[in-house]
This record gives C-alpha cells, sequence and structure tokens, in this order.
C-alpha cells in the first residue's frame, strides 16, 4: 500500500481531501495530516511517506516553501500542489521546482484520481528499483540529516555568523564548497508597486519569491560562486564568494544590474537589490549581509529599481550637509551618552533647523530618514536594534516618518524613538560583559575621539597591559593600535561624506594629534590624502546630480 500526507491549514479541506482519496483509491493510505510547513516536514520525517500532497497558502512555512525543503531532503518524494491561484507563470515555478502536478481547487474527483494513479505508479517503479528498502530509509533519513543542518546554517549561520568547522564540512560533504577567501551578501526584494495592489493581493507572495530566487540562482550560476535561497515571503538573499575585494565588487554591482535589467525584460515587475561590502572568512557573512539590508532601506530615499551598494552610500549621501555640524554634534552627542532629558531638546533643535532649511517636505523626510539609519546601524553595532524597536520593524517606521506632514508631530515621533535608543544604550554600558574584549571594543567605538592608550583601555577591562595587548591581537588579528586607528579612520570618512565639517576639525573630533599626523595616517589607509577624498566625493555626487 502506498503512503501519503496531506498539508492544508483547514481541517474541513483535509478531511474531505482524505475521504475522497479512500473512495477513489483504496491502495493509498493517508498516514498524516499537518496544518502547514513546518508540521508537514516533522511529519515527513517520521512517516517517510511516497507521496506529499500540499496546498501553496499556508501560515507560518507555505507549500512552495515546504516544496522546496522537500526537494533538498527527500529526492525521491513525490509532491503534488494544490492552491487557487490559477496564473499560469507561477505554475510553472512550482512545477520547476519539481512538483508531479498542480490541482487546483476546488479539486474535481476524476482529477485527483487520475493524479493518485499516475502517483502510483512512480511509487511502484520507484520501490522496484530500490532493492533494499533497509537501505533507503537509512538512505533517507541520512540525507534528511545532512540536509536539515546544511540548510540551517546556510539560511541562519552563514548569515548571521555563527557558523564552525563542522558546519562547514557538511557543506563540503553535499559539494557546496567555497573556493575563494572572500564572500559578498545581496538582498533583493519585490517592488510590490511595479506589481498593482490588486495582483499583488491575489497571488502568493512566495510564488514571487520563488521566481526571484530562481532567476537570481541562474545568473549567479553564469557568472560566479554563488547561492540564492529565499528567506522569507519578502526577501531572496543570494552569497557570493569572490576570489578578491577589488574588481569583484564591481562585477556584482553589475550583475546586480544584470538582474534588475532582466526581472523588468522577462517579467515586467522590478526589483531593488542591496549589496553588502566583500568580507573576508565565513565569520564575516553576517557583516556584509547586514550591510546588504541597510542599503536596500535606501530604497525609500532613492527609489526602487535600483542597485544599491553598501559602500556608495555615503558618496551619494551627505547626511547633514544642510544643517550648521553644532546641531548633529550636540543630537549625537545626547544619544550616545545616554542623556535622555537632553535627547528631546537636541531632536527639536534638528529637526526645526532642518525644516527651516528644507527646500520641500520630501527634503525633511528623506534627511530625517537618513537619520535615524544611521542610529539603525549604531543600534544593530551595538546588538540592542531588538531592545530599542522592540517588534517594530525598521521599515515600518520610516514609513510612518514619511507620512507625517506636521513639524511638532516629527518632533514626537522622533524624539520617541531617540529617546528609546539612548535609554537603551545606557542600559547597554550599564550592563556587565563577560568577554574582555568584546568590552574593550565598546570602549574603543565610545572614547576614540580620546587620546587612548593601551594600558587605559587594558585597565577599562581589568587585564594586565601586555597580556592584553597578545589576548587582542589573537582574537582580532590586528593590534590594538591597528583597531584603534581603524575606528578612527571610518568615523573621519563618514564624517566627511556626511557633514561640511573642515578636515582640521574632522581630525580633532577623531582623535587624531594634529592635523599633519591625520593627514599621514589617512593616507596610508586609504591611498589618497584627505582632502582628495572629499573631493572625489563631491565630483562623484555632482555627477550622479547632472
Amino acid at each position: 500500500m502506498s503512503r501519503i500526507v496531506i498539508v492544508d491549514d483547514e481541517s474541513i479541506f483535509r478531511k474531505g481531501l482524505r475521504k475522497m482519496i479512500a473512495e477513489l483509491d483504496p491502495q493509498w493510505e493517508v498516514v498524516g495530516e499537518a496544518r502547514d510547513g513546518y508540521e508537514a516536514l516533522q511529519l515527513v520525517e517520521e512517516q517517510l511517506p511516497d507521496a506529499v500532497l500540499t496546498d501553496i497558502r499556508m501560515p507560518r512555512m507555505n507549500g512552495i516553501q515546504l516544496q522546496q525543503l522537500l526537494r533538498e531532503r527527500f529526492r525521491d518524494m513525490l509532491c503534488v500542489v494544490i492552491s487557487g491561484f490559477d496564473d499560469f507563470i507561477y505554475i510553472q515555478q512550482s512545477m520547476r521546482q519539481g512538483a508531479m502536478d498542480y490541482l487546483m481547487k476546488p479539486i474535481e474527483r476524476e482529477e485527483l484520481g487520475k493524479v493518485l494513479s499516475q502517483l502510483r505508479e512512480k511509487v511502484q517503479v520507484g520501490q522496484r528499483l530500490q532493492a533494499d528498502p533497509a537501505n533507503a530509509v537509512k538512505s533517507h533519513r541520512e540525507e534528511h540529516r545532512i540536509k536539515q543542518h546544511v540548510s540551517e546554517h546556510l539560511i541562519t549561520a552563514l548569515l548571521r555568523g555563527s557558523v564552525n568547522d563542522a558546519d562547514l564540512e557538511l557543506l563540503q560533504s553535499i559539494g557546496i564548497v567555497f573556493q575563494h577567501p572572500y564572500f559578498a551578501c545581496m538582498v533583493i526584494k519585490l517592488d510590490k508597486s511595479s506589481i498593482g495592489s490588486e495582483r499583488y493581493n491575489r497571488a502568493d507572495p512566495s510564488l514571487f519569491q520563488l521566481y526571484i530566487q530562481q532567476l537570481v540562482q541562474e545568473v549567479l550560476s553564469r557568472r560566479v560562486n554563488g547561492y540564492c535561497f529565499v528567506m522569507s515571503e519578502t526577501e531572496v538573499a543570494a552569497l557570493i564568494n569572490i576570489p578578491d575585494r577589488g574588481q569583484a565588487m564591481v562585477d556584482i554591482r553589475e550583475i546586480g544590474e544584470s538582474i534588475r535589467r532582466q526581472m523588468t525584460s522577462l517579467s515586467n515587475i522590478t526589483v531593488t537589490i542591496g549589496i553588502g561590502q566583500a568580507v573576508e572568512g565565513f565569520k564575516a557573512i553576517a557583516e556584509s549581509y547586514n550591510e546588504a539590508e541597510i542599503a536596500l532601506l535606501h530604497r525609500l530615499i532613492i527609489g526602487g529599481d535600483k542597485v544599491i551598494a553598501y559602500g556608495e552610500i555615503t558618496r551619494d549621501d551627505r547626511l547633514y550637509s544642510e544643517l550648521s555640524s553644532s546641531s548633529w554634534e550636540l543630537l549625537e552627542q545626547a544619544v550616545h551618552n545616554g542623556k535622555r532629558e537632553l535627547v528631546a531638546e537636541a531632536v527639536q533643535t534638528f529637526v526645526s533647523e532642518l525644516c527651516s532649511k528644507a527646500y520641500s517636505p520630501e527634503v525633511v523626510h528623506q534627511q530625517l530618514c537618513k537619520l535615524l539609519l544611521h542610529y539603525y546601524e549604531t543600534a544593530g553595532k551595538l546588538g540592542i536594534t531588538k531592545e530599542w524597536l522592540g517588534s517594530k520593524d525598521m521599515k515600518a517606521v520610516l514609513f510612518h516618518i514619511c507620512s507625517i506632514s506636521s513639524r511638532e508631530e516629527l518632533m514626537e515621533a522622533c524624539s520617541l524613538l531617540l529617546v528609546r535608543l539612548a535609554a537603551c544604550i545606557a542600559e547597554n554600558v550599564a550592563k556587565p560583559e563577560r568577554d574582555p574584549i568584546e568590552k574593550s571594543i565598546r570602549y574603543i567605538e565610545q572614547n576614540y575621539a580620546n587620546a587612548l592608550t593601551l594600558k587605559e583601555v587594558a585597565d577599562a577591562v581589568y587585564l594586565n597591559a601586555a597580556y592584553f595587548s597578545t589576548l587582542f591581537k589573537q582574537r582580532m588579528g590586528k593590534s590594538f593600535i591597528e583597531r584603534l586607528t581603524e575606528v578612527r579612520i571610518q568615523e573621519a570618512k563618514r564624517r566627511m561624506a556626511q557633514t561640511d565639517q573642515k578636515i582640521a576639525a574632522i581630525a580633532e573630533h577623531t582623535g587624531f594629534a594634529n592635523i599633519r599626523h591625520f593627514n599621514r595616517v589617512f593616507k596610508n589607509e586609504t591611498g589618497m590624502s584627505p582632502k582628495h577624498y572629499r573631493d572625489q566625493l563631491q565630483a562623484e555626487a555632482n555627477s550622479k546630480i547632472k
């Protein structure tokens, strides 16, 4: 007797389908029912059925995502997809995932009977090919174990930065090999406006993501060593393995443009793509992924149907060039020092000056989005994003800000956000950190503007200076001075791109003893003088305006 599992979020439909199967073909046994993809995966692992009959529209994990995982974990599992969605393009995409057939709701008895018969024939052929059923079950379970582990670490561990050597061995065991030392992440999101609300609302969102994932993977396979997968119903991510940081990033941007153009020409929809910077090693992948997410958020500012590279944001994006540096410095100091009582006053000053100098409401919204994105990145670096925003999504926060047309309401909304951030920063500083190196990094990032010494930082984490120096180099792969210089140069570059401060003032505010020292160190780190760097940013910004 052949065994089948039914997956649908409607209990009545599952019962009706079970009854129809029993009446149409008694050689089929329904060995279980599941309400969504998560329950179905567990059920399939326990029962190892011959086939799965699954709906597309379900909460948590839908039928398309389930189908992808079944294809990965149980190579011989037969799958039939059921849905009320009748767009042939997306039916075709489902079939490309390996579905044997596709049934439309309401299901016709004759059609279901025909599909059950075809399924049974395929099961019987497979059984004849399996000389040893015991080994087949063992193989299924072993493949499931490996695929499950790999999937988890590809989608979560690699992007969240928590991989280990055993995970990498599992990747290699199924043929996923990263030959090059550098990685870059790409996040691709559908521009819903290109579809129209009516078409999007009647479609299954996961089908759009599946289509995007397949097109992106096809492009990557022709050009680079890369893997693309659906992260959620709204997001597709790609991990690209590259041999170097230089020309490869130019190539990745061009690949992004190619994906964007093909998406429009082939399907008449548009996507926006965020690209993180190239990083070295598996443990740094999360950094590139986070940068890609941040880059993608900038479509709220510059519009959709674009490729946005994280490394280009500041060149195009002078955050406070129209404002005096004093209002920005006042707000920055209040937030980072956790001075909640001063934040509201600083926000009022900042918003008031912005509104008085802006030439349109759009400019005000854009500048405030940039301000909040800056603090979103700051919160991410401090690991307090969830504490700051709670269950809110940053995109929703930005959309809300852009819907406000009153200066007073803008001040109130921004004050609430930044006062909360200041409180989270203050709480974070007060928490004892068990890891002295992590604590030292926080100390450097908060005090880089001062004349920091190795002994001062070692004392702050209660370690002997010599031991701290050795431990820091072992853990970070660079010396204390190298890390301090890196932080200072990063902040100097940000200020040159986003403020109108003079270079001498920037040198002073980023911890350099004098302008000559700053010029020398900056050129050593970047290959150009501070003035040349700022002139280049200005020239690139002007060329884009033209």
